[in-house]
């Protein structure tokens, strides 16, 4: 082991030091634009797992289209896969057709096909943020015996993807039924701790009635990268988007 010289090889810290100064600090530094949520996190880079959670219906998607239109604004394009509704559908939900990425059909349960999309993606297209909508279509929840444990490994899967292939993955993810009435938090995720365990960053989103027709609250639960821990955000839906809501006396 003397002689070895692979790319695994062990070596000393002021030698990692060189090749980190040689390489880019971050290969993607792209913001939201909703100023509350760029000024907590500064913004998202590449190597990032973002997990998106709410009720059903309560907005996950929205804001996932949301921070999409303004990523495109950046020159930042996203590849989406959209497993919870057909593509027509899907695509007539922004305001302007984006300039975003698509498979031409979707494969549940599938991790190797997944990456192997999102290589092709990049090559092609450069892409380099990805959404996943949503997590329980990756996992067959039909077959396997212990769902937290397989979701573990299917998060750690995105996580390493992210991380090797200079990715920021956005997952959008469900939330126990009745468990997010009391309290917006990443204990309300469902079927496994390791979401947020494994996860850079949980943002939870819910719909506020009692604010507004239109009106919705976002929590950043906790950003690794800054330690921003409960950022609580109010947005309203505006010409069929999320932006921040206008605070009281402003």
């Amino acid at each position: 082991m003397k002689e070895y010289t692979g790319p695994d090889r062990v070596i000393s810290a002021a030698e990692m030091q060189l090749e980190l100064d040689r390489a880019p600090a971050s290969i993607v530094k792209v913001k939201s634009l909703l100023p509350s949520m760029d000024a907590a996190i500064g913004d998202f880079r590449d190597g990032e797992l973002v997990v998106i959670s709410g009720p059903t219906k309560n907005g996950k998607t929205l804001l996932a289209q949301t921070l999409t239109a303004n990523f495109v604004l950046q020159q930042h394009f996203p590849l989406w896969f959209s497993y919870e509704v057909p593509a027509r559908q899907f695509i007539s939900q922004f305001t302007e057709l984006p300039m975003i990425y698509l498979p031409a059909k979707l494969k549940a349960n599938a991790m190797n096909w997944l990456e192997e999309r999102m290589i092709e993606s990049h090559i092609k297209y450069n892409t380099r943020i990805v959404f996943i909508d949503h997590l329980h279509y990756l996992v067959d929840m039909a077959r396997i015996r212990n769902p937290s444990i397989e979701i573990g490994t299917v998060i750690r899967r995105l996580k390493s993807m992210a991380v090797e292939n200079g990715f920021v993955i956005f997952l959008l993810c469900h939330t126990v039924k009745g468990k997010i009435e009391s309290d917006l938090s990443f204990e309300a995720i469902r079927d496994s701790s390791f979401i947020s365990q494994e996860s850079d960053t949980v943002i939870m989103i819910r719909r506020t009635p009692a604010d507004g027709e239109n009106a919705a609250e976002m929590r950043i639960e906790f950003h690794r990268r800054t330690g921003v821990f409960k950022k609580l955000v109010k947005l309203v839906k505006t010409n069929g988007f999320l932006k921040e809501a206008a605070k009281q006396g402003a």
